[in-house]
């Protein structure tokens, strides 16, 4: 771990452990995501790639990237606390912005178990109501998204 990440995580407190990254919350309703491994660092890549290439249709549904390294090691990313509840018309919404995502081809792995129910762990709520994705490292692009 480089001088500049110890620097930026000292005194902060850990939130969560992945295989791949540690998220720090930095305070002031951000996160720090730091790459534990170069599998880290690729889902960090993904994230930045996605969320700059999509269209406001579907980047409405992304965690907001701040910043990030220029090697990707790092990022800085808005934090959503607001959980999810268990509705009809959540389940609704979710089914709905994943379609968004296929149509724009992504696919958005982890948003959902393999039986359809919501993956808590990466979902949230921003103050609006809308479903946004806080881990979106493992979606993929099967085609060039569209700009609009």
């Amino acid at each position: 771990m480089n001088k500049n990440i110890k620097k930026m995580i000292r005194g902060k407190k850990n939130i969560g452990v992945g295989a791949r990254r540690v998220v720090y919350d930095l305070g002031g309703g951000y996160v720090l995501k730091v790459a534990k491994t170069k599998y880290g660092i690729m889902s960090n890549k993904i994230e930045v790639m996605i969320y700059r290439l999509s269209p406001s249709e579907i980047k409405k549904h992304l965690a907001r990237i701040e910043k990030f390294g220029n090697d990707y090691s790092w990022l800085v990313m808005k934090r959503y606390s607001l959980m999810l509840k268990k509705t009809d018309r959540n389940m609704r919404k979710l089914f709905a912005m994943k379609a968004k995502f296929r149509k724009y081809g992504v696919v958005p792995y982890e948003v959902t178990t393999n039986s359809g129910k919501p993956n808590y762990n990466n979902i949230r709520r921003k103050s609006n109501g809308e479903i946004v994705v806080i881990d979106f490292g493992n979606f993929k692009r099967h085609q060039i998204l569209k700009k609009k």
